[in-house]
């Protein structure tokens, strides 16, 4: 069984960092029968894998057709990052007034813990890191169906930086999302709700332009394992 767990993690792992480092392009099929050739093992653990990468939004598995990394259109990038803005502003409008110290604290620390992400340039923790800033702001809303709505968002917009931030080349001497961050973090110190909602819409539009979409260059599955 211990053997049969690993095998299954070794496979996700592999299907994963193959999407994350940009291996594999949106749309791209992942056919078991390949895998399962190039990595000499049955089409069960294989399945295992499309699942839990599935539940993280990251391929599609379509019945009769097969498995395949997601490929979402412009418009419902457009449309995800325009409900992601009214969310946010929300959050933070409402939120502002709640701010303590430790709760600027937290902020500032995964402020700090995002610049490392850059420095290893690590997207996998990156994207875990970023998630926590935002939520940490919609947390502080007290509302339990805007932190809902806005978790399924950052959901939803973290599977299209996977995909399509500009990550792997910013200079990491001038990083606009953390330096984004940090003056939010200094709006939120000073109690400007105008300002703060301001900035963070700004900083979602700004991360939506930056989004490659016509930047990947994608690899077979033969030439990955």
């Amino acid at each position: 069984m211990v053997q049969k767990d690993t095998l299954e993690v070794n496979i996700y792992e592999k299907l994963k960092k193959a999407i994350l480092n940009r291996n594999l392009a949106p749309g791209t099929q992942l056919v078991e029968g390949t895998i399962s050739k190039k990595l000499g093992v049955s089409r069960t653990p294989i399945r295992f894998a499309f699942k839990k990468l599935e539940k993280e939004g990251l391929i599609n598995i379509i019945p009769n057709k097969g498995a395949f990394v997601v490929n979402p259109t412009i418009e419902e990038i457009e449309e995800a990052y325009e409900m992601r803005q009214e969310l946010e502003s929300l959050c933070i409008k409402t939120a502002i007034d709640n701010f303590i110290d430790e709760d600027i604290e937290k902020l500032e620390e995964l402020t700090r813990k995002e610049l490392e992400t850059f420095e290893k340039r690590d997207i996998d923790e990156y994207i875990k890191v970023n998630k926590a800033f935002h939520m940490a702001i919609a947390e502080k809303s007290n509302n339990r169906f805007l932190v809902e709505y806005t978790n399924d968002i950052l959901n939803k917009t973290n599977v299209y930086l996977i995909l399509y931030d500009i990550f792997y080349d910013v200079d990491l001497n001038d990083i606009p999302g953390y330096l984004e961050h940090k003056n939010i973090i200094e709006l939120i110190k000073k109690k400007d709700k105008n300002k703060a909602e301001k900035a963070i819409r700004e900083h979602i539009g700004r991360s939506y332009k930056e989004l490659q979409v016509d930047k990947i260059v994608s690899r077979s599955l033969s030439d990955l394992f």
